[in-house]
């Protein structure tokens, strides 16, 4: 986009704004996760700053069941904030599948494969993501294997949810026209639950709760 994605206009507030607008009817307490620096003051929302710098999404997690734990808190809500069809519905059937099934994360899977940065993660996950950073590994799904995960396949959505491509995310100018020409005719809401959330902040270096890029494969 050759700018921070987060502050990019669509329907009357910024891609940050709209995320922080789905997560924060559904939890405690909404982080910014801005990479190894504090952005977006204008929030006046506490900014977790990676706990390992150049690591990418994966350090951005880790900070952010870091701030889970100092809480006392059980689950962690993650959304990219370039992803504008997410809303808080979705993230509501995510985690009554992740306590339903006991399991320790429950992700999105959409036509684009799993989304880890559309997920609700337990505090369970501290150490193995903790571990998979001291084995010098950076793919958000690196620490799937020490983890009993639960995947949510838009299928498996509720009816009202199903076919709205919930994983698309905004990386050109052309998908932010669309975007803008289809919330036109379709307006989005939200609705609540309970929970501590990371809202990613936008900018062009990858990083997960400090980086709208949501994908998750970094080097």
């Amino acid at each position: 986009m050759g700018r921070d994605k987060a502050l990019l206009e669509l329907a009357g507030s910024n891609l940050l704004q709209r995320a922080v607008a789905v997560v924060a009817p559904l939890v405690d307490e909404v982080f910014l996760g801005t990479g190894t620096s504090p952005r977006y003051p204008e929030l006046k929302l506490e900014c977790l700053l990676d706990v390992q710098a150049g690591v990418g999404p994966l350090a951005g997690l880790s900070a952010g069941l870091e701030a889970l734990d100092e809480r006392g808190a059980e689950w962690l809500v993650l959304v990219a904030c370039d992803t504008p069809r997410l809303d808080a519905d979705l993230f509501q059937v995510l985690l009554e599948r992740a306590v339903a099934t006991g399991v320790d994360a429950c992700l999105l899977e959409s036509d684009g494969g799993i989304e880890p940065m559309c997920a609700v993660y337990r505090k369970t996950c501290r150490e193995p993501v903790r571990l998979a950073l001291q084995r010098g590994q950076r793919r958000m799904r690196s620490f799937h294997g020490d983890i009993t995960l639960g995947i949510m396949q838009e299928h498996e959505l509720p009816e009202s949810m199903r076919g709205m491509q919930l994983g698309f995310n905004v990386n050109t100018p052309l998908e932010l026209a669309e975007e803008k020409a289809r919330l036109k005719v379709r307006p989005t809401d939200g609705s609540s639950t309970t929970g501590t959330a990371v809202c990613p902040g936008g900018s062009s270096r990858p990083s997960q709760s400090s980086d709208p890029e949501k994908n998750e494969e970094v080097a």
